[in-house]
């Protein structure tokens, strides 16, 4: 970022030290509220309720959708969303397709407890064990410290003088292979293999030559491929990529690998592990590691001609072969956005991004799928919401977890039939549209009937001063953020006293994360606000004066307290009674 300089003019020009040439607010990249609480109780969900509901009604019934055709005919899903405030799900939808009536096995009619296979959705199972096990300490330590099998083959095949053959695995991190930029092969034995079960071309003739016997891969996937032989033949695979060269490089074996280093680090295997840290913790009673979960055939959504369900692909279970429900997924999201299981510092520093697409508005994270939801240009705000999701497929199952951890609103959704892939994202485009924005618009409502207000300074017995200080917090449902719409310091206007240097000041706050909880009930809530010129004139091109916000943040101090640091008490009704904006060392309470 360049330098830039202070004004001195007035206390709110340095409460502007940086400010943004932009015409609409730029928020600060996370929620621009404190988390909603009672999100169905408000006006915008209920109306969002009955908006999803419709919708899906229309594309059961017709198959049509702006997004596409959709296959009710031979489609099942499950769509649960969540907030982790609230017991009930906002929204919950389960549908059944005509073709299930003919099945051979399985449920007629699928409910929250329906087992469906969760394909690489396990990959998330996978890495939540690691890091309830072990945390991130060692993400940025070699891989081949923890698998031996790897060390070994590093010293065999020679990478520094054949990096295009070899991979250089001493050059691979643990937390590379949880962020897919580790650059190694997608995919092993029967699963990525000509000719195998997943590819329907046969390579006798398809042109290809033959292979030679050291070729041919040591093992054809599942309970077959023991740890030996898959270490054995996937070290000869072709690196695809150096590590970290570029952007994300999918695989699916990173972690397999994965799962085998926990082992070694903590001398247990896997299936237990996974166990002992989620399926137990949660009371996960309908989902399974290595083997159908029991009653499966009176349990589970099994679509005709999809004996798949039942297989066990062994050790391969960690890349993407466990078993799950719609109630145990949303269990799993829940602890994820409540940190019931990790430490709260280490699911935020989880949930970010770790490498970039080509797509700008997608990231990859370990093994976040990111997608950055722009809000509808009906809100008005500029904001962004990233959306964590993981999704999986297994031949005739596909599912997806989305996690919002601005909102702490989850969303899980499961399909099962013959084109599940593609109905399954036409399924969550309607969510994420139809659905999502509501979220926004609610938890304003719900921070505009907290904060919203006047707060004036108010002598106590021990003060006998008298101060004509007062702040009015209001929202607007076209901008982000609480605005300061009123804003007097001992009868100074401090929203009026730059005009000379600020033409349309603009001041917001955005609530930072940081909280104290008191025995009396209260809650006293951080903030930074962020002060923007709106009416300046922007500077255009990828250098100009764009949405730069947040590096003007604690821009301006006075003593040890930035300028920009408000805390809001909010009284054991919910009600915000007091605002401190801390630089003024003053106290102000609602009077309205």
């Amino acid at each position: 970022m360049g330098f830039k300089t202070f004004s001195t003019i007035s206390l709110l020009s340095a409460l502007l030290p940086l400010t943004t040439q932009a015409r609409t607010s730029c928020p600060l990249l996370g929620p621009d509220f404190p988390e909603p609480k009672n999100l169905s109780s408000q006006p915008s969900i209920q109306a969002a309720v009955n908006n999803l509901t419709s919708v899906l009604q229309q594309i059961i019934s017709t198959g049509n959708s702006s997004y596409g055709l959709f296959d009710s005919q031979n489609t099942s899903f499950a769509l649960e969303i969540y907030s982790t405030n609230e017991p009930e799900p906002l929204f919950s939808q389960y549908y059944t397709a005509p073709s299930v009536a003919s099945d051979q096995y399985g449920v007629k009619s699928i409910d929250t407890n329906t087992i469906f296979r969760i394909g690489s959705l396990t990959k998330l199972l996978t890495i939540y064990t690691f890091l309830i096990q072990d945390g991130d300490i060692k993400f940025n330590e070699p891989i081949t410290k923890y698998v031996p099998e790897l060390a070994a083959a590093s010293q065999t095949y020679n990478a520094t003088a054949n990096p295009i053959d070899y991979v250089d695995w001493d050059d691979i991190t643990i937390g590379e292979l949880a962020s897919q930029s580790a650059g190694i092969g997608r995919d092993y034995s029967g699963v990525g293999q000509i000719g195998g079960p997943f590819f329907s071309p046969d390579p006798n003739t398809s042109g290809l030559p033959p292979l030679n016997a050291s070729e041919q891969p040591v093992c054809m996937g599942g309970a077959d491929c023991t740890r030996a032989k898959f270490f054995k033949g996937f070290t000869q695979i072709h690196p695809v990529y150096a590590p970290s060269h570029s952007g994300a490089i999918y695989s699916n074996f990173a972690y397999l690998i994965l799962a085998y280093a926990l082992e070694n680090i903590t001398n247990t295997p896997f299936p237990t592990l996974v166990q002992n840290s989620i399926y137990d913790p949660l009371n996960l009673t309908h989902s399974s590691w290595s083997n159908p979960p029991q009653n499966s055939n009176t349990s589970a959504i099994i679509p005709a001609n999809y004996l798949s369900f039942s297989i066990n692909v062994g050790d391969e279970t960690a890349v993407g072969g466990s078993w799950s429900s719609p109630a145990d997924l949303t269990k799993i999201g829940r602890s994820i956005l409540s940190s019931s299981l990790l430490k709260l510092s280490l699911t935020r520093r989880w949930m970010k991004p770790r490498i970039f697409v080509s797509d700008p508005s997608t990231a990859v994270g370990a093994p976040w799928e990111i997608h950055r939801l722009q809000l509808p240009s009906s809100l008005e705000n500029g904001r962004i919401v990233d959306l964590y999701c993981k999704a999986g497929d297994f031949a005739g199952y596909s599912s997806v977890m989305i996690l919002a951890p601005d909102w702490n609103v989850g969303v899980t959704l499961l399909a099962a039939g013959e084109t599940t892939t593609f109905n399954l994202a036409l399924l969550g485009g309607v969510v994420s549209d139809v659905f999502l924005p509501s979220i926004e618009a609610a938890a304003r409502e719900e921070a505009d009937a907290i904060f919203a207000g006047t707060y004036a300074y108010s002598s106590n017995n021990s003060d006998t001063s008298t101060l004509n200080s007062s702040i009015t917090l209001t929202t607007s449902s076209s901008s982000p953020g609480l605005i300061i719409s009123s804003w007097i310091s001992n009868g100074t206007n401090f929203l009026n006293a730059s005009a000379s240097v600020i033409a349309d000041p603009d001041i917001r706050l955005y609530p930072s994360g940081l909280n104290i909880k008191q025995s009396d009930g209260c809650t006293i809530m951080g903030f930074r606000s962020v002060s923007e010129d709106l009416s300046a004139q922007s500077i255009g091109g990828l250098f100009g004066t764009g949405c730069e916000t947040w590096a003007t943040v604690d821009g301006a101090n006075w003593g040890i307290v930035g300028s920009d640091e408000f805390l809001i008490t909010v009284g054991p009704d919910g009600i915000a009674k007091k605002v401190e904006p801390r630089v003024l060392r003053v106290e102000l309470e609602r009077v309205g």
